[in-house]
């Protein structure tokens, strides 16, 4: 196989038979880095360029071996339900490597294509058994590693399996039109049609994300589909969904919306990040809710699922 091993990519997790986020049984590989800082976010392990260390102090032991080999003073402290001082944290690992408990644990680990390759061809006999199975690479945002990304999906074509790519588009047309020729479905977010709004709630403008989808759907014969995560209070109103259909029916090439409900099971993965989640009292949207916006996405002639169920 022609791949360059020497490219690796940053990898937080995989996670295996997943029923969403394409067709068939799939394996999800989830990359590390983002460029959106989304107030919601339901993967903040994702969003830096490196490795991280989560502590879960549910499997503390309390031998404080950790704090016997931190060569940081001050980085480990004795507080239980917190552990590390994150502002003093340089990340070295070594409280890592000696958790009897494994209350620590590192996220975020470099990969060759050949290494990732390897695990996901193990799944090969059960993509091939659903329909259109394969892999799918979220994150993070895969085209944060654009060119990791594209020795993969050469590896994965070569071996004949289908692949999908969840983006949220905010990066250059150039490096998302490359990507988006190479696989077999993009999956596209849109957070917000109000460019303020959007600001707001993930710290960078729509302006590029649209743009960027508009070129594609003109220039790229890849399979397009849209996600639209429900955020409370901040995109589940009507006019937001009325604004998000109209685009996407202009888009002409588009016709199927997946609507997310809101996921509020993040919270234990921002306390192992040692994070506040501001989002941490909102519930998901009731079923009648759901239903609702799912007809207003329909009465533009959009087809339109709940939870991105295919």
């Amino acid at each position: 196989m022609a791949v360059t091993t020497e490219v690796k990519g940053l990898i937080t997790n995989l996670q295996d038979f997943a029923v969403h986020d394409g067709p068939g049984l799939r394996v999800l590989v989830f990359f590390k880095a983002c460029p959106l800082r989304c107030k919601w976010c339901q993967n903040p392990e994702s969003l830096f360029p490196y490795p991280e260390i989560i502590y879960r102090s549910s499997l503390c032991l309390g031998c404080l071996r950790c704090m016997e080999v931190c060569p940081v003073p001050g980085a480990i402290v004795e507080d239980e339900e917190r552990r590390i001082d994150r502002d003093k944290c340089v990340r070295c690992m070594k409280c890592v490597e000696s958790c009897l408990g494994r209350a620590l644990s590192q996220v975020g680990e470099w990969m060759s294509v050949d290494q990732l390759v390897k695990k996901i061809v193990k799944y090969a006999p059960f993509f091939s058994s659903s329909e259109r199975g394969g892999v799918t690479l979220s994150g993070g945002e895969p085209t944060a590693q654009p060119k990791f990304v594209l020795e993969l999906l050469e590896a994965c074509r070569e071996y004949g399996i289908h692949t999908v790519i969840e983006t949220c588009g905010y990066t250059s047309y150039e490096i998302l039109k490359g990507i988006a020729q190479s696989v077999d479905i993009v999956i596209y977010d849109i957070k917000h049609m109000n460019e303020t709004d959007h600001i707001i709630g993930t710290g960078v403008s729509n302006k590029l994300i649209l743009e960027n989808l508009q070129r594609l759907c003109k220039e790229v014969n890849t399979e397009i589909v849209i996600h639209l995560p429900l955020i409370c209070g901040f995109n589940d109103d009507d006019e937001n969904v009325r604004r998000t259909a109209e685009f996407v029916k202009s888009l002409k090439r588009v016709r199927h919306v997946s609507l997310l409900p809101f996921n509020e099971l993040a919270s234990g993965k921002y306390k192992s990040m040692g994070l506040v989640w501001e989002y941490a009292d909102m519930r998901r949207q009731t079923d009648e809710r759901l239903t609702e916006l799912k007809n207003i996405v329909e009465s533009y002639k959009l087809s339109a699922d709940i939870g991105g169920l295919w």
